[in-house]
C-alpha cells in the first residue's frame, strides 16, 4: 500500500476534475482503425485512432470507451499493454504515456510505457482462409467486405481459451474463433467522428456523417437494445445517395431520412433504401427537416415544402380544386408511394424545421413561425406574439405539456396554448454570440442545441448552465439533440455525445 501511495503522488491525475465523473459524458468517435489491443480477467482493450474502446469479453457486449475527455494525452493510441501486478493498463500516445486505474476509474499521466507487456499475439501465416460472415471473406491477414473493400487485420490478443480479439486497419474489431476456424465482425462506433446530426427512432440511433467525399462517408445504425452498430455507405448501397443526415422519422414499415442530397426512405423489412431527390418533386434536394402525419411524409427544404404519400395511404377528395390545394401526384418509381405537389409548398422559403404538434403542421422558416390544420384545406398561417417576438427567422419549434417553443437565434420563445400568455428565456451572456440552433424541452427544462455548448435552462428558477469542451464534451458546436430518458444525445464534428444530466449523485 505505501508503494502505491507513493506512486499515486508522484503522477499527474488526468480526465474529470470537480463534480462529473467516469461514464457522465462519454464521447463516440470514429474507432476504425485499431493500433494494438490487450486484455485483463474479464475485459479487452482495443487502442484505436480515437481512443480505447472496450469489450466485456464474459457478458459479450460493448463498454463505454475511453477518449481525450476521460484523461487520455492524446486521440491516438500507438500502443496498449495491461500491467496485472498493479491492475492497471497502459496507453502509449504521441503527448506521452499514462495509465489507467479501473479501481479509482481514473487516467494518470507519466511514467515510462511497459513495452515488454505489450502483447500480439496474431500471426497470419497461422490462419490463412478463416470462415467469415456472409459477404466476406478472409484470406492472408485481409478482410474483404462485399464491396471488395479490403482491411489489413493488425494486432491481436487471446482471452487464454478459442478466441483471439485483432484489430483492423479500418473495419474495428474482429473475433477468431481459433478452434473452429472462424472469424466474426464487432464494429463499433460511427462510421465518421464528423457527426451531421443524430436522430432517435425506437431503439435505433440514427448518425449522420459530414464529409463530402462519398468514398469515406457513412451512416451509422447504432441498435440501443442489440447494442450493436451497423454502416451504410451510399457509394456501395442501392438506393441511398447520401449519408448527410439532417433529420429523420419513423412509420410503420419505413423510416423517412432528410439528407443533403434528397429525401431517403429505408425499408424497415429488407433493410434497402429508396431516393426522392426529383426537382418537380421536391422543391429542392436538400432536406433540412422531415415530418409525418397519418398520410403523409413532409420535407422541408431549402426552397419550400414537399409531400409524399405513405405507402398504400390516400387522401379524401377535397372539394377546393384551387392550385393551392389540388393534389396533383407524380410517380416516384415506387407502385405504393407517390409525390404530391400541388398544395401550398412555400416555394422559395427556407424551412429550417418541420413538425406536427396535435392537428397542426407546424412549420419554422426564416420568415418566421407558421401553421396549417394537418386535416384541413386552409392555408398556413403566420403565427406571432402581441409584440412581434416571432417576426425573425425560426429555426426550431418544439412542445411540451400545454406549451409551445419557437427558438430564434438567440433567445426561446414560450407560449401558453391555454391563456396565450408567452414570454422569452435566454441567458444575456451569450446573446449575439451563439447560434441556437435545435430545442428540446421535457416539462421541466429545456436543453439547446448550440454553436457554443450545450444549454440548459431550469423552467422553475430560470436556473441557466452552458456545457462545453471544458465539461467534458469533445466539442463545444453541437448540431443536433435529442433526449433519451437520463440522457441527452448531441451531434458534433468531432463525435458523438451522450450526456447522463440526471445522475442523482451531481448538481450541475
Amino acid at each position: 500500500m505505501i508503494l502505491i501511495k507513493v506512486m499515486l503522488v508522484g503522477a499527474t491525475i488526468l480526465g474529470y476534475t470537480g463534480m462529473f465523473q467516469e461514464g457522465d459524458w462519454v464521447n463516440y468517435t470514429d474507432f476504425r482503425f485499431v493500433t494494438s489491443a490487450a486484455t485483463d480477467r474479464n475485459t479487452v482493450y482495443f487502442g484505436t485512432t480515437g481512443g480505447v474502446i472496450r469489450y466485456d469479453m464474459v457478458a459479450g457486449k460493448w463498454l463505454d470507451p475511453l477518449t481525450v475527455t476521460d484523461g487520455i494525452p492524446d486521440e491516438r493510441i500507438d500502443n496498449i499493454a495491461y500491467d496485472p501486478e498493479w491492475d492497471r493498463f497502459w496507453v502509449s500516445t504521441p503527448d506521452g504515456a499514462a495509465y489507467y486505474q479501473p479501481t479509482f476509474e481514473q487516467w494518470y499521466a507519466g511514467g515510462e510505457f511497459p513495452s515488454g507487456l505489450a502483447r500480439d499475439e496474431f500471426n497470419p501465416k497461422l490462419y490463412p482462409l478463416l470462415a467469415t460472415e456472409f459477404g466476406y471473406s478472409y484470406q492472408d491477414g485481409q478482410l474483404t467486405d462485399p464491396d471488395l473493400q479490403q482491411y489489413a487485420l493488425t494486432r491481436g490478443v487471446s482471452d487464454g481459451y478459442d478466441n483471439l480479439y485483432v484489430g483492423t486497419w479500418g473495419f474495428g474489431p474482429v473475433i477468431i474463433d481459433t478452434r473452429y476456424q472462424e472469424l466474426s465482425l464487432l464494429p463499433y462506433g460511427p462510421y465518421d467522428d464528423d457527426v451531421s446530426a443524430a436522430v432517435r427512432i425506437g431503439d435505433l440511433i440514427l448518425i449522420g456523417s459530414s464529409y463530402t467525399d462519398p468514398t469515406s462517408e457513412a451512416l451509422t445504425f447504432y441498435d440501443k437494445r442489440l447494442g450493436s452498430w451497423q454502416w451504410f455507405r451510399p457509394r456501395f448501397v442501392n438506393g441511398m445517395t447520401s449519408s448527410r443526415l439532417t433529420s429523420a422519422v419513423g412509420s410503420d414499415d419505413a423510416i423517412w431520412l432528410g439528407t443533403a442530397y434528397g429525401l431517403e426512405r429505408f425499408d424497415k423489412n429488407d433493410s434497402t433504401f429508396q431516393t426522392f431527390a426529383d426537382f418537380s418533386s421536391l422543391p429542392s434536394e436538400y432536406i433540412s427537416s422531415v415530418a409525418r402525419d397519418s398520410l403523409l411524409v413532409y420535407a422541408g427544404t431549402d426552397e419550400g415544402l414537399g409531400y409524399i404519400q405513405l405507402a398504400g395511404k390516400h387522401r379524401p377528395s377535397r372539394k377546393d380544386t384551387s392550385p393551392d390545394s389540388a393534389d396533383t401526384s407524380i410517380s416516384s418509381g415506387n407502385d405504393s408511394t407517390s409525390v404530391t405537389s400541388g398544395r401550398e409548398r412555400l416555394l422559395g422559403w427556407q424551412i429550417n424545421r418541420v413538425k406536427t404538434i396535435g392537428d397542426y403542421l407546424y412549420v419554422a422558416s426564416e420568415r418566421g413561425a407558421l401553421r396549417r390544420q394537418i386535416n384541413g384545406d386552409g392555408k398556413f398561417e403566420f403565427l406571432n406574439t402581441p409584440d412581434g417576438m416571432l417576426s425573425t427567422e425560426i429555426y426550431d419549434i418544439a412542445s411540451s405539456g400545454d406549451s409551445l417553443y419557437f427558438a430564434t437565434r438567440d433567445d426561446i420563445v414560450m407560449i401558453d396554448t391555454n391563456t396565450e400568455e408567452n414570454w422569452t428565456v435566454t441567458d444575456q451572456r451569450y446573446v449575439g454570440d451563439w447560434q441556437i440552433r435545435q430545442i428540446v424541452p421535457d416539462g421541466k427544462h429545456i436543453w439547446a442545441a448550440t454553436d457554443i455548448g450545450l444549454w440548459k435552462y431550469r423552467l422553475s428558477d430560470n436556473y441557466s448552465r452552458l456545457f462545453t469542451v471544458a465539461d467534458g464534451m469533445i466539442s463545444d458546436d453541437v448540431r443536433s439533440i435529442f433526449l433519451d430518458g437520463d440522457y441527452v444525445w448531441l451531434a458534433t464534428p468531432k463525435g458523438l455525445i451522450r450526456f447522463y444530466w440526471n445522475n442523482p449523485g451531481r448538481i450541475d
